[in-house]
């Protein structure tokens, strides 16, 4: 009874073995180098897959816009009306091979108290390529109760190609 129980161990042994032997020439080809093109792919799928992890807003000002009512002659001076206000700044996209479009933006106002008023999106139909900048303009009409405003990128469509 105990040979037979030898043998069974030493038998099960071998097997064991012989499994995991063949098993280490699937995880050598799993540690195998990737080529740059690999690389390259997965990167770039990495950067398409989170594009809002790319994308950021700077220098974002609000300034108001005025037109003009009439013009100003030798007796009167000019008159002005407001029209709203202007937003203005740039969006960058730091991936290194991911391009993007129809970024869409989020313009949040707040009260005095820090209270979030209102909340309107835009959408920016442009192409952004790779490590660049794009400088945008955008006229809006904020609630007369507003003190601060809120700009963010919240979402943006990866071009495939």
């Amino acid at each position: 009874m105990t040979t037979k129980l030898i043998f069974l161990s030493i038998a099960s042994i071998f097997l064991i073995t012989g499994c995991n032997s063949g098993g280490s020439s699937t995880s050598q080809e799993q540690t195998r180098p990737k080529t740059p093109e690999e690389l390259r792919a997965e990167l770039k799928q990495q950067e398409l897959d989170n594009p809002l992890s790319y994308l950021s807003d700077s220098e974002v000002t609000m300034k108001d816009n005025t037109i003009l009512v009439s013009k100003e002659t030798f007796f009167k001076s000019a008159k002005y009306k407001d029209d709203g206000k202007i937003v203005e700044g740039y969006i960058a996209n730091s991936a290194t091979l991911a391009k993007y479009k129809d970024v869409v933006v989020k313009i949040a106002y707040y009260s005095s108290t820090k209270t979030l008023i209102e909340e309107k999106q835009f959408v920016f139909y442009e192409f952004y390529e790779p490590n660049s900048t794009n400088y945008f303009s955008l006229k809006v009409y904020p609630p007369s109760a507003f003190a601060s405003y809120g700009f963010t990128v919240v979402d943006a469509k990866p071009v495939y190609k």
